[in-house]
């Protein structure tokens, strides 16, 4: 996996989990990868979240090209919450 800066080389989107909407730009065709989760402050200390690469493809108003979908592969954190 690899991320760009520019719009028109980024083809997968993030879909659920903590990069929610994040476009990058991926080389496979399967797999999981590790997506870096945007920092909010810079002392945020720097995470990545688990995608799996699907063959789903989510298009968007003005993009020649859907975006591959990447559905986050992370457990929900329970928080030590009980249901």
């Amino acid at each position: 996996m690899s991320t760009t800066d520019s719009v028109h080389e980024r083809n997968a989107i993030c879909l659920g989990g903590p990069c929610h909407g994040l476009l990058t730009h991926i080389d496979q065709d399967i797999g999981i990868l590790a997506i870096p989760v945007p920092r909010r402050s810079p002392d945020q200390p720097e995470a990545r979240a688990r995608y799996r690469i699907t063959r789903e493809r989510v298009r968007y108003c003005g993009q020649d090209e859907p975006y591959i979908a990447l559905h986050w592969a992370d457990p929900p954190c329970s928080c030590g919450l009980d249901p």
